[in-house]
Order: C-alpha cells, then sequence, then structure tokens
C-alpha cells in the first residue's frame, strides 16, 4: 500500500482539487451571495458554502487487479484490514467541493465597471502540509488558502478584461456543469481523505486548474461570447514550461426558448520542453452542449488532447511526456449526462469515460446515479451511488463503488 499513499500525496500536492469549484460556482451568480452592502462608492459582497457527507467506499483485493495504481484503485488507497489486504472503508468528508468564503468588491468609475475577487477555501478534514492528506491524528488541522484572486474592468459595449488567479477555459463548462458538483461523485482516498473527492476529474474531462492569466471577454452579442489570453505555463510531469506563455481561447452561444440551450469550444496551447530535451506543446480541445425542455435536461462533452493525463493539464498522476522519447500522452474522453426536476427533487444519470493512448496506456470508466432534495432553497439533501474502473492496459483493471449520502448548504 507504500505505492498507493506515494500517489495519494502526489495528487494532493500537485493538483490540489479541492480548492476547484465553489468560487467556480458561486461566481456565476451573485444570487449566490448571502450579504451584500455599499461602502461609498464600492458595494461589497461576500457569500460561501458549507458541505459535508458520509462516504462509504467499496474495496475488495479482488477488483484491483492494477494493483490499485490507477484512478479507481485510489479510491483504496490506505484501506486495508489486519492481514494487509484491501478492504471495505467509509469517511465523513468534503465531497467534490471544499467549503469557501467569497468576497468581492465592485464599484463604477468614470464609466468603468470594476470588481476585485478574494476566494478562500476549507475543508472538514485535517491535511498535512501544502494540503496533502495527513492522517486523523489528534490536534490536526484543516488547511485555508486563497485561491481565487483577481480583478476585472470593462464596459458593457467593450468587453471585460480579467487579470489574476482563476479557472481556466479548457474542460470549465463540463465541471461546472457536472451533477456531481453537489456531491462526490468518484471517490478518492476514502481511508484517508483530504478536502474533495473527484466527482468526474479524470473520468470524463481533465482538471480545467487554477491559471495566472490575462483575458479579454467580448460582449454579449444576441447570445454569442468569446474569450481569450494568456496563462502562465505549466511544468508538468515529464516537462518544464518553455519562455513563452500558453494560450486559450473560448466561445460559447446560448439561446432562451421553449428548448434552452448553450454551446461551446475551447482550446488550450502551451510549448514544454521536456526533461527528454525536446521541443513538444501540451494542448487539447472540447465541444460541449446543454440543452433543457421543461423539467428535463440533456448534457454531451467531448475533449482531446496531448500533453497531458486523463486528469490534470501537463500530466500529474501518469506523465504528460515519455521520459525517454519526449514524446506527448495522447488522451481523449467525454461525458453524458441526464437529469429530470420533480418538484424539489432531481433525479441524475452521469456517464464518464476517458482514454490515454501513447504513454501510459489506460481507460478509465464511471457511472453515477444521484438524487438531490431541495430541502430549502439554501440547503440541498443528496444521496449518490458511484461505480468507477480503470484497466492498465497489459497489467490488469481496478474497480472501486461508492455510496454517499450528505448535504450542502450554500448562503
Amino acid at each position: 500500500m507504500k505505492k498507493h499513499v506515494s500517489l495519494k500525496l502526489t495528487l494532493f500536492s500537485g493538483l490540489a482539487i479541492c480548492t476547484i469549484l465553489t468560487a467556480a460556482l458561486l461566481g456565476l451568480s451573485t444570487t449566490a451571495l448571502a450579504a451584500s452592502w455599499d461602502a461609498g462608492d464600492w458595494k461589497l459582497s461576500l457569500g460561501g458554502n458549507i458541505n459535508a457527507f458520509y462516504v462509504y467506499t467499496f474495496c475488495d483485493k479482488d477488483d484491483l487487479g492494477a494493483g490499485g495504481t490507477t484512478l479507481a484503485g485510489l479510491s483504496c488507497a490506505g484501506a486495508v484490514d489486519k492481514n494487509g489486504n484491501p478492504t471495505d472503508t467509509s469517511s465523513v468528508q468534503n465531497g467534490l467541493l471544499p467549503a469557501s468564503l467569497n468576497f468581492s468588491a465592485s464599484t463604477t468609475q468614470e464609466g468603468w465597471d470594476i470588481k476585485s475577487t478574494v476566494n478562500v477555501y476549507y475543508g472538514i478534514d485535517s491535511v498535512g502540509t501544502n494540503g496533502n492528506s495527513g492522517g486523523a491524528d489528534a490536534l490536526k488541522f484543516s488547511t485555508v488558502d486563497a485561491r481565487q484572486v483577481y480583478l476585472t474592468f470593462g464596459k458593457k459595449e467593450l468587453g471585460t478584461v480579467k487579470m489574476g488567479r482563476d479557472f481556466g477555459l479548457f474542460g470549465f463548462d463540463a465541471i461546472i456543469n457536472d451533477m456531481t458538483l453537489l456531491g462526490v461523485g468518484a471517490g478518492f482516498v476514502a481511508s484517508d481523505p483530504g478536502h474533495t473527492s473527484l466527482g468526474g476529474l479524470g473520468y470524463g474531462y481533465v482538471y480545467t486548474d487554477r491559471l495566472a492569466q490575462i483575458n479579454y471577454t467580448t460582449p454579449n452579442w444576441g447570445g454569442f461570447q468569446g474569450t481569450l489570453g494568456i496563462f502562465q505555463g505549466f511544468d508538468g510531469n515529464g516537462a518544464n514550461s518553455a519562455d513563452t506563455p500558453g494560450f486559450h481561447a473560448k466561445a460559447s452561444y446560448s439561446w432562451d426558448a421553449a428548448v434552452k440551450g448553450t454551446v461551446s469550444a475551447s482550446l488550450l496551447s502551451q510549448d514544454v520542453v521536456t526533461t527528454a530535451r525536446t521541443d513538444e506543446r501540451i494542448q487539447g480541445f472540447d465541444i460541449y452542449a446543454k440543452v433543457s425542455i421543461a423539467d428535463l435536461s440533456l448534457l454531451g462533452y467531448y475533449y482531446d488532447a496531448k500533453g497531458m493525463d486523463s486528469l490534470a493539464i501537463g500530466g500529474l498522476v501518469f506523465p504528460g511526456f515519455d521520459a525517454v522519447t519526449g514524446d506527448p500522452e495522447e488522451v481523449d474522453g467525454y461525458m453524458l449526462q441526464t437529469t429530470y426536476t420533480i418538484g424539489k427533487v432531481r433525479l441524475g444519470v452521469n456517464w464518464a469515460w476517458s482514454e490515454q493512448k501513447e504513454v501510459t496506456k489506460i481507460e478509465n470508466q464511471k457511472l453515477t446515479f444521484g438524487v438531490y432534495y431541495n430541502l430549502t432553497p439554501a440547503l440541498t439533501l443528496l444521496a449518490e451511488y458511484s461505480n468507477q474502473e480503470s484497466e492498465l492496459k497489459h497489467v490488469g483493471t481496478d474497480k472501486s463503488s461508492n455510496i454517499n449520502v450528505g448535504a450542502i448548504l450554500f448562503f
């Protein structure tokens, strides 16, 4: 199990997934902010969320044919019985979202709309240094970290400039519309949880990540909007960032009719120098579509990329580039989802799949069923069942599953 723990710590320190989606969700709508008040010419706003879940993870040594080294296997990392064999385990933890406290200050000066945003993240479980899982030892602490710090300025007719640290464009629409955003989805190291689960990360989409970036977003032209910008490059697993920034862009179109919908496409590109001393590139594109007909919602997402594994831009658990030849990993994946709302209850099914095809040949798939009940407008009670499988080619297949019940409160 030492290999399990090593991979677990690598993922927590390198990716820090626990910071991802709370602010992304809250940042889309000021209605999620609990309080706002005026201070001179400035409007100040404060909001956030708190969530907690009981998660039971099913693990069996006969289901870990790849040795527990894959995404599905990492759900069982550290869960062993007295004989050292993998065993079922339970945890009380955050879901895909960590808890958060979100602050913004906005004003209009000389015709320019100006805004600053600082979002701070918390977790309910104890962690070690740099947010690594630290075990349930006495007197340990949760971490506090400001992961979104950026400013925007613009005019309605001219568009908006964003400068600072925020989530990227590639893969963002998939994550923010994943129904397990409010829950757990695929589990991750249930025996020793950090501040997050995986949701659909690594299975149906790559982590969008937090980027130091400068972007320009156009005005909304009848439902069409575009964004383009530069970002500080990734070093990645098997490469180092080159002397130029990365580039990303996105275009979207939304309509509101009897059938409501949104379609979008994004791309990302960055030059790197591999550890094999070759010039390569991290790049990817994705296509997203969602339509809603009354209480029924249908979603589809597809991506294709190179220079990354199925989880992280640049590679993390598995390398983005071959250590000897410098050849980039090639990966693609998709997510399909349908939800149906009956009164205060939303029922959902989510299917996700991904495949790495060159450096580390591995195929991942996940199926989640979820029930989400709005007890009040601010409080959601929910239950999910997820089954995940990862086949490491020419080695074996890891399988795991988990059920979870819990609640999330937005304020």
